[in-house]
């Protein structure tokens, strides 16, 4: 009895780091299938990952991390679980196995959980205690790290959760959502990794879209729980 988990990699200007992510996803001991959605990239994404062997979709413009994962969850339909993880470097692919053994054991959604260390730029790591505790609020539950992308999501999950396609807000209201709605929810550790990476995220555009989210997702009334059940097995 098995359950169909694949990845789920939303990637934009990811050139410089996709391919040791694909790399590192293979290297597993059951390597997952991998869709790579290139968000309007510029540079050489869709040949990296063309070239690793993912499976691609590509935007012919830039719409979005919300947009992407959207459309990477519809490509993935036939799969019991998407674990998404991103392109560039910071969440490691051999962490992999431990949001596929929380769903096994219950969760429907799986949160990468980052250590505050000294690691963490000091700006981020003020923005991630912040949004966090906000996101628990509006949760009804403790949510510690509502910033990380490296999350598993089932597909009961992805297909009763109503979200609005947008850009980083996606994934915090993803959360809220289905913390209301009654689904089990659980933490994986993982390491703080920081390089040379950049960071694509706007001050000037996102964080207002993000703040003016929570703030509509905290007058809203909330959904009656559904009743959550057993994952479905496939032989």
């Amino acid at each position: 009895m098995t359950y169909r988990v694949a990845a789920l990699v939303p990637a934009y200007q990811a050139a410089a780091h996709l391919g040791e992510v694909l790399l590192g996803l293979q290297a597993l001991p059951s390597p997952p299938p991998v869709l790579v959605v290139d968000d309007g990239s510029r540079d050489a994404t869709a040949e990296v990952a063309r070239q690793f062997g993912a499976q691609l979709v590509s935007f012919a413009a830039n719409r979005g991390k919300g947009h992407a994962l959207l459309a990477g969850f519809e490509a993935l339909r036939e799969y019991d679980a998407v674990v998404t993880l991103d392109s560039d470097g910071q969440h490691p692919p051999e962490c992999f196995p431990a949001f596929v053994a929380a769903f096994r054991s219950g969760a429907h959604l799986v949160l990468g959980r980052r250590a505050m260390s000294h690691d963490m730029p000091p700006l981020r790591r003020f923005a991630n205690r912040f949004s966090s505790g906000w996101c628990s609020a509006l949760a009804g539950q403790r949510i510690t790290d509502s910033q990380c992308g490296y999350r598993l999501y089932s597909r009961s999950l992805i297909d009763a959760t109503p979200v609005r396609a947008s850009r980083y807000e996606v994934e915090t209201e993803l959360v809220v959502r289905a913390a209301r709605l009654g689904f089990p929810l659980a933490e994986v550790d993982i390491p703080t990794v920081y390089g040379d990476e950049q960071s694509h995220l706007s001050l000037r555009r996102d964080v207002p879209r993000i703040v003016s989210m929570m703030i509509r997702l905290g007058f809203e009334p909330h959904p009656q729980r559904k009743v959550i059940g057993a994952h479905p097995r496939h032989e």
